[in-house]
């Protein structure tokens, strides 16, 4: 086995690009005051991209969209975090104001916007004219919120600072009140933005799978898991549906369906944590099925995914049930010196037939789902393939601990296969990595000396700096 270019340290993007900016109006007073006022839980990204929108209608349209993606509700008219958020605002600016700068813009008032009250505050010294008493304030854990050690301990200085560093934590609560991810900020093709009412799930007959399951045809669900940039993760999944009994047509010389497939995972509380529905022409492959790919954005957590496949030409419809463990790609650790740095973690490991080249996104590719910067990968369902085929492995790592004098990262990768999980029989030359995030493949990997049977490809990633070995394993099975 061979490694390809590193050409892969991307990460996934689960919202759409800014329009051109040049295109863009300025913002006026009243676009300036949003933005300011919602400056403690705004992603970057999102304000670089309501900054590039083409005009205020626009503007006023990312708003709505903005709060939609934090209520916790969307049956319910209120959006409670709204409310909570501006009442927590109007406190921290009374509360927290020094001189220069409004209280919810300090990390004091951010603070207590994103964590609540502390459990203790503790008074370091007396505090001067136009300023506060420096302070350490301790929150301990509590329902939904929970820290390494069972506690944060965060020390602010009279100008309500706290360390270097802490505002990137920060960033990453922020990011976790994006409760509904899968609403995101998607250009149509007049380049404005898609209204919120078409981005809110609409009662379809896929979706109507969810509340009256169907068993028309046999089907089967796969999931892997990948990084986003806002730190969330990514859940994409792979969707087999047997064709015999569906409706066929042809396109590019093959035999195609053409489904209307619908995925949505439940959290435990029982609410829908994320949805998404497209409609695709799969091709039809020599056993007889289909697979169409789809893409969700998760908190870390278990859930009840379900996806559901409709035959939009012939009406059959079949819904597949799948429990799943989103994991945690935005976790903390101790550094040597005391500070909270981001722990190293791996991607799920793609068994893949290729990696295809892309001149532009496909939105209507029945791999859509795994398209990668400028390219798509072709998956394999079970990891199941035959002794002529080839294959490819591919995967992501991120947040290696980087060198503070070097800036660059020492780490490397490993790949084996190994026979019934245990025997290796083929590996992969040492990777070196030297970047904070890594991405890329091994192979083409011919099967044609591999006997049938069962094995697991094993990737392993040795973080140097801090000492921590990552390791994640895949499904192989090659048949006849």
């Amino acid at each position: 086995m061979r490694n390809r270019s590193s050409r892969f340290a991307i990460l996934m993007a689960l919202s759409v690009l800014p329009p051109g900016l040049a295109a863009a109006q300025k913002l006026d007073k009243e676009d300036k005051k949003w933005l300011d006022d919602v400056r403690p839980i705004v992603l970057a990204e999102e304000a670089k991209i309501y900054k590039g929108l083409k005009d205020k209608s626009d503007r006023l349209e990312f708003q709505q969209i903005f709060w939609a993606r934090r209520d916790p509700d969307l049956a319910t008219p209120e959006n409670e975090f709204q409310a909570e958020y501006l009442q927590a605002r109007a406190t921290a600016d009374q509360k927290y104001r020094v001189t220069g700068s409004v209280g919810s813009n300090t990390d004091c008032g951010r603070t207590f916007i994103l964590l609540g009250k502390p459990d203790e505050v503790q008074d370091d010294a007396a505090g001067s004219p136009g300023y506060l008493a420096p302070q350490t304030w301790t929150y301990r854990d509590r329902p939904g919120q929970t820290f390494q050690g069972g506690k944060a301990v965060i020390a602010f200085d009279p100008e309500c600072r706290a360390p270097a560093g802490f505002s990137e934590q920060l960033d990453r609560i922020a990011a976790s009140k994006l409760l509904q991810p899968n609403i995101d900020y998607r250009v149509g093709k007049d380049g404005h933005l898609t209204k919120l009412a078409d981005l809110l799930p609409k009662d379809t007959a896929a979706r109507a799978l969810f509340k009256q399951p169907r068993q028309d045809f046999a089907t089967a669900l796969q999931v892997w898991f990948l990084k986003v940039a806002d730190g969330g993760t990514a859940l994409l999944g792979l969707l087999r549906g047997e064709a015999g009994a569906l409706a066929t047509g042809q396109g590019g010389g093959a035999k195609t369906v053409t489904v209307s497939v619908a995925a949505s995972a439940v959290a435990e509380d029982g609410k829908e944590a994320g949805w998404t529905e497209q409609t695709t022409t799969p091709v039809v492959g020599a056993d007889g099925s289909f697979l169409a790919a789809f893409k969700l954005g998760l908190k870390a957590g278990k859930y009840t995914l379900k996806a559901g496949a409709v035959d939009v030409k012939g009406g059959k419809a079949s819904l597949a049930v799948l429990p799943v463990e989103v994991p945690d790609f935005s976790k903390m650790e101790a550094a040597p010196d005391g500070t909270s740095v981001k722990a190293a973690t791996v991607g799920s490991i793609f068994v893949v037939r290729g990696i295809e080249e892309m001149t532009a996104p496909d939105p209507q590719h029945p791999f859509a789902a795994f398209e990668l910067g400028k390219v798509r990968l072709v998956p394999v369902f079970g990891g199941t393939v035959h002794k002529s085929d080839q294959v490819e492995f591919f995967y992501q790592v991120y947040d290696l601990r980087l060198n503070p004098v070097t800036g660059k990262a020492d780490a490397v990768a490993v790949m084996t296969i190994l026979k019934d999980g245990k025997t290796p029989v083929a590996k992969a030359p040492a990777n070196p990595i030297e970047t904070e995030f890594a991405g890329s493949s091994v192979g083409p990997l011919p099967l044609t000396a591999y006997e049938p049977g069962k094995y697991v490809v094993q990737l392993k990633v040795t973080d140097k700096l801090a000492k921590k070995e990552l390791v994640q394993e895949a499904p192989l099975e090659v048949l006849p």
